[in-house]
C-alpha cells in the first residue's frame, strides 16, 4: 500500500463518474452536515474523490494550458 501524498499536492477528480471536475483537495468546498463539516465537489456536491492517474493528469494539464491560451 502506498502512502497518501501531502495535503493539496496531488491532483484529484470527483468520485462521481459523470462529473468532470478536476482540482486539488484544497479546492473542495466545505459543506455543513448535521454536526460536522464535509468537503464536497464544487460542481456536483459529491463527497468522494479519487487521485488522478498519470494519464488523467497529463490530459488535465493539456486542457488547462489550452484554456489559458483562449
Amino acid at each position: 500500500m502506498s502512502a497518501r501524498p501531502d495535503w493539496n499536492t496531488a491532483p484529484i477528480r470527483c468520485g462521481r463518474s459523470k462529473c468532470k471536475w478536476r482540482g486539488y483537495e484544497g479546492d473542495l468546498v466545505p459543506e455543513r452536515r448535521e454536526r460536522w463539516t464535509k468537503n464536497v465537489c464544487p460542481e456536483c456536491g459529491c463527497d468522494e474523490y479519487m487521485f488522478m492517474t498519470v494519464g488523467e493528469i497529463k490530459a488535465w494539464e493539456r486542457k488547462k494550458a489550452k484554456d489559458a491560451k483562449q
